[in-house]
């Protein structure tokens, strides 16, 4: 086994690059070519692809309600019990945190720190580590003495670990610096000789509120998994901190990325890490820990080990989850718009993994062809959907009307609008079971309101949807994909967001 970096010299490997950002604007280029020279046969083909998607939203649908009930039936057990009464030797594992900083506010890691020490777990079990950066001393200095005063007692140890500036062979990141704290408190495991197997690592990011289940759970499905140390652990991100706090349409963003988890919690074949995941300390030593060379750590840590360990690596999913701030910019309203594009953009830059997917599954000959080839395809399917669905659902299936006099004289011009709004009225089974679950699911609201102002945004929700999951979601895709076809790397940015104090788990 050894860990494969990327290498943007290696053979082919910007040609992978290009590939996503080519393969979308090929697409959008021949929509408009064939709305003018073959719209009848583009039309039948916006007909099935809708259909298709038709039955892949309901399908969603059942997998949400599925991953809700699984969500519900986890945060009422009692996870500390059940390793009590179930598991051997639960109390030799330590969980070792890593938050990584910047110039987050000490109200934002206060609040993150709290939800840790509320945990249904023993604290005295827990390492907590405040990664911050040499790039922004004074502030992750400040925040460390007052944090450590407040909660130094309260864990097995505390340790604030201050990531160097400029060193070499590394981009500014989140991945440079969680790595290089991971290495600074294994000097302090194995002086106190705790092995390696033992310890399981949780990555968060500064806002990042883990639910009281969460060190329980994670202990029990470590300690019961079969060749452990070669899982990660991947809870269920929930943007739902602030939610009451940011724009109707922020917070239907934000509810549809936790959604999207749900759902995919209820498939551990297709799962990678993403945000908040645990590993294994002996796996991310083998590892190497994480990549130093990108911005997107978390789902380029899937791949990183999946090579390492020859295609023998899993996610096992926790259906518990750990509470993120939804994008909430300080600076105001337009501002949290503009931070909701770029955090979507530095998401999307995950279509840079299919270069190292590719290149990676030429060199390892281990790997089953099969096995190799579905990552891949199921990786570039993700990414081209994220980029071109919205746009071609909404817009593209419109346009022989407006590029070809001819076709609004023609039979399939005539039925075709029929078809098209009943596949999209059968949609909205989806979006209704969508607005009951979010009901369910969102926490009380803090602060007084007239329920006819909720009824209002549910209303209004439907039809505002479409229009935010192009702007917010398939633009910055497409953005990030075009930068990265045509040799434009992204900068690491931290997405500004504006601490809130409410009890998402209550």
């Amino acid at each position: 086994m050894k860990t494969i970096e990327i290498n943007h010299q290696q053979k082919y490997y910007r040609i992978w690059e290009i590939f996503p950002g080519f393969c979308t604007w090929f697409i959008f280029v021949m929509a408009i070519v064939l709305s003018i020279y073959a719209s009848k046969l583009f039309a039948s083909l916006i007909i099935i692809y809708a259909v298709y998607w038709l039955l892949k939203a309901l399908i969603m649908s059942i997998r949400l309600i599925v991953g809700y009930k699984q969500y519900k039936e986890n945060i009422s057990m009692d996870w500390l019990k059940k390793c009590k009464n179930n598991v051997k030797n639960w109390e030799d594992v330590y969980h070792v945190v890593i938050t990584a900083t910047y110039k987050e506010s000490f109200e934002t890691l206060k609040y993150s720190l709290e939800s840790i020490c509320k945990a249904n777990y023993p604290s005295k079990k827990i390492i907590f580590v405040l990664a911050t950066e040499g790039r922004a001393k004074e502030i992750g200095r400040n925040n460390a003495k007052k944090l450590m005063n407040i909660f130094g007692s309260r864990f097995f140890h505390f340790a604030h670990i201050e990531h160097p500036a400029n060193l070499p062979n590394e981009v500014v990141g989140k991945g440079a610096n969680i790595t290089y704290a991971a290495k600074e408190i294994l000097k302090f495991i194995d002086a106190k000789k705790i092995p390696h197997d033992n310890v399981v690592v949780t990555t968060l990011d500064a806002d990042h509120r883990p639910d009281r289940q969460y060190f329980a759970v994670l202990t029990y499905k470590y300690l019961l998994s079969n060749n452990r140390t070669h899982k990660s652990y991947q809870p269920l991100p929930m943007f739902l901190n602030n939610i009451w706090d940011v724009p109707i349409v922020i917070r239907s963003i934000s509810l549809g990325s936790s959604f999207w988890h749900m759902t995919e919690a209820t498939r551990p074949r297709w799962l990678r890490n993403f945000a908040a995941h645990a590993q294994p300390l002996s796996g991310l030593i083998e590892t190497n820990f994480w990549s130093k060379l990108t911005i997107v750590e978390d789902g380029h840590q899937y791949w990183r080990s999946f090579f390492t360990f020859d295609g023998k690596y899993s996610v096992v999913p926790l259906h518990i989850p750990i509470y993120q701030d939804a994008v909430l910019s300080p600076k105001g309203y337009f501002s949290t718009f503009s931070e909701q594009y770029l955090q979507f953009k530095r998401w999307a830059w995950g279509a840079s993994d299919i270069a190292y997917v590719v290149t990676s599954s030429i060199k390892n000959k281990q790997i089953p062809f099969y096995s190799k080839f579905t990552k891949i395809i199921r990786l570039t399917e993700g990414c081209l959907s994220w980029s071109t669905t919205s746009i071609i659902l909404f817009f593209a299936g419109w346009l022989p009307f407006f590029v070809n006099p001819n076709f609004v004289h023609s039979v399939t011009a005539f039925n075709f609008p029929l078809i098209y709004s009943r596949i999209l009225a059968i949609a909205m089974i989806g979006m209704i079971i969508t607005l009951i679950i979010s009901t369910l699911l969102l926490p009380a609201r803090p602060h007084k309101s007239k329920n006819i102002s909720v009824i209002i945004e549910w209303i209004i929700t439907p039809f505002i949807l479409p229009f935010s999951n192009i702007i917010f979601s398939a633009i910055p895709a497409i953005h990030a994909q075009t930068l990265l076809a045509m040799g434009k790397y992204m900068d690491y940015r931290v997405t500004e967001k504006k601490a809130v104090k409410y009890e998402t788990s209550d």
